[in-house]
């Protein structure tokens, strides 16, 4: 079978903290070593952590990422994770000190109209990392996710979102090139196919669902949004502003598949990694990936696979989410679209 996940990547774990009682969770992705990474945030209500030195001119390396349900308090998750990884002396070592260099963010689920976050799921994330393949669906931070939440039905005081969650994809260009996605997936606008079908978003009380273009007055009660990815690959790009150039690369993946993204009540955010397992890439043909006078073509190519990776993992977490039993939800679920 093969891993269409992270952890086809060489040092890369991933672990869940799944709590579907109350629906929240968090996921962390640890490197054996400290990779090049790379950051961009969109949208108007982005919480993440430690994030400035991943800024092209800052030091641009990590040793692991975490997305953590909870919205604010789901910040504090960094602090477990960090000294989980403090106690297994994991980290930047000086003389007999540990630093552990992580970056992460957060999404506001929907437990948090449930339970208070318990920061200790990051240390559970933590304690939970394997390399084996990552599941997709109601797992990690992806837990308590949903999409299609910028209209609230009966009077605005029930949440017409669907379930959503945790979503993979792979992307491979021949000669062991990969570019590998996972995205938690918890967005205010619908999820659109590329044909134009609406695959999970706003369930409306007179047709199957409700299209944000037809919207101009709505009613939502639902701030709960944010779509964070993190894409990784084993291709070496060279200068550190190139891993930011993924970045943006990365993010069309969210622009295509998501109905309106980047709003002002998403904290959509993309992390960038490479193994540098590859340093010279070639393709089918022999031909170096570069073209003479072009040093960026490199980056062109694992950009536009890094946005079909980011795409096709969203709808792997619409395809792999369970419908699950929402009190403030209409009809009282939050459906899957496999339940739709």
């Amino acid at each position: 079978m093969v891993n269409n996940t992270l952890t086809a990547l060489k040092g890369v774990r991933v672990g869940h903290a799944t709590h579907l009682d109350k629906l929240t969770g968090c996921t962390f992705v640890l490197f054996d070593k400290e990779y090049p990474s790379a950051y961009q945030g969109y949208g108007g209500d982005i919480g993440s952590f430690h994030t400035d030195s991943l800024r092209v001119g800052a030091r641009r390396t990590r040793q692991g990422f975490f997305i953590a349900g909870g919205s604010l308090t789901g910040l504090m998750s960094a602090s477990e994770i960090m000294q989980a990884m403090i106690e297994d002396k994991v980290g930047e070592k000086t003389e007999q000190i540990y630093n552990p260099n992580i970056s992460g963010a957060i999404v506001f689920d929907q437990g948090t109209r449930i339970a208070q976050y318990d920061p200790k799921y990051g240390r559970e994330a933590y304690q939970n990392l394997t390399n084996e393949p990552v599941a997709s669906g109601n797992v990690g931070a992806g837990t308590g996710t949903a999409v299609g939440k910028f209209q609230w039905v009966e009077k605005g005081t029930k949440s017409g979102g669907m379930k959503t969650g945790v979503g993979n994809a792979r992307v491979d260009l021949g000669n062991g090139i990969m570019v590998c996605a996972m995205t938690v997936l918890n967005a205010l606008g619908n999820v659109v196919l590329p044909d134009g079908t609406i695959l999970a978003g706003n369930r409306d009380e007179n047709k199957k669902f409700k299209d944000f273009d037809d919207t101009i007055q709505f009613v939502t009660g639902d701030p709960s949004n944010t779509t964070i990815t993190i894409v990784g690959t084993n291709v070496d790009l060279g200068p550190r502003e190139n891993y930011e150039r993924l970045a943006h690369f990365a993010t069309h993946g969210h622009v295509r598949a998501i109905h309106p993204v980047h709003t002002s009540q998403d904290g959509d955010t993309v992390f960038v990694f490479s193994t540098e397992e590859i340093k010279q890439p070639f393709n089918e043909y022999g031909k170096f990936f570069q073209s003479p006078g072009n040093t960026g073509f490199t980056v062109d190519v694992i950009g536009h696979a890094a946005a079909k990776a980011v795409q096709e993992s969203i709808y792997d977490a619409c395809r792999s989410a369970e419908t699950v039993e929402f009190a403030d939800a209409y009809k009282g679920v939050l459906p899957s679209a496999k339940d739709y």
